[in-house]
């Protein structure tokens, strides 16, 4: 079976390819605008196609996408600049779907963020559950998974967490630290992720996933302060807004994290929680671990 990873360059792409190629026999191709940014093992190398492609560019993604069976979809446009990334994600997508349209690809597996579509959502997530509307216009067969925060290395919603409490004692936190969440570990989404290639859908679904516990934002960031022993300070000011929420960041993370992050931030004030249970019907074997599995 061949695949294909959109965005093989990002946290979730890179962590796909060495997952499937460590776990099943397919062969892989990896399409991003970064993509000599991907580390292939020597022993994997003749089942991995790099292919130098972006998403904007329809005939090189057409090209890229014959003879495929599968593809994940895997872009997100937070970190660009001076542009309106809602936009860009909504203009990939419409490329993306239209080149899947011209090829032999038999379904299409995206993931998406966790956020009840009838609350006041970010721009962040109406983006992102957008996408999800686009390519089902287009395709008959589509897995969107929705998960809050995935809880591992390269994560940069993680990386954010992890920053601020290895560099700051004193944690300063706006009045969304009480929204819950519920995140997910980055090695039982690799595997939702692998499990939606043969799984059998009669029609195209949506798919929300998260960990065994839900929590809010505030108990998140104490869960780690606790796993690396380090004792902190939390101040909860219910006046501090996004944008001076925004502005800290800049302080304890890289320039691309910041930027991401600043995206993200809105998003914070939507509960992030799994309501239906749809993942456990159609994935009963995966049981999530606790997120303290993945904090290394």
């Amino acid at each position: 079976m061949n695949i294909a990873i959109i965005g093989a360059s990002g946290f979730l792409g890179k962590n796909l390819i060495k997952h499937l190629l460590n776990n099943t026999e397919y062969n892989i191709k990896a399409i991003s605008p970064n993509s000599n940014r991907i580390y292939i093992e020597e022993k994997f190398k003749n089942r991995v196609q790099k292919i130098q492609a972006n998403v904007f560019d329809y005939e090189n993604i057409k090209k890229a996408l014959m003879e495929t069976d599968i593809v994940f979809y895997f872009v997100h446009m937070m970190a660009i600049e001076k542009k309106d990334f809602q936009n860009e994600e909504s203009d990939a997508a419409h490329i993306v779907s239209k080149a899947i349209l011209n090829s032999k690809v038999k379904r299409i597996i995206y993931m998406s963020g966790l956020g009840d579509d009838n609350d006041n959502l970010s721009k962040h997530l109406i983006s992102r559950h957008k996408t999800g509307d686009i390519l089902r216009e287009y395709n008959n067969e589509v897995i969107e998974l929705r998960a809050s925060m995935i809880i591992g290395p390269g994560s940069i919603s993680f990386e954010i967490v992890r920053n601020i409490v290895n560099k700051s004692p004193i944690i300063t936190l706006p009045k969304w630290s009480k929204t819950l969440t519920q995140p997910i570990g980055l090695n039982d989404a690799l595997l939702y992720l692998q499990s939606s290639i043969k799984v059998h859908i009669d029609k195209s679904e949506i798919i929300e996933i998260g960990g065994p516990e839900m929590m809010s934002y505030k108990e998140f960031v104490k869960k780690y302060a606790k796993y690396i022993k380090k004792n902190i300070f939390i101040i909860r000011l219910p006046f501090l807004n996004e944008k001076m929420a925004g502005f800290f960041l800049n302080f304890f993370n890289t320039k691309e994290q910041a930027r991401v992050g600043k995206c993200m931030l809105s998003s914070f004030r939507n509960e992030m929680i799994v309501r239906n249970k749809n993942s456990k019907n159609i994935f009963p074997d995966i049981i999530p671990l606790k997120i303290e599995n993945y904090f290394e």
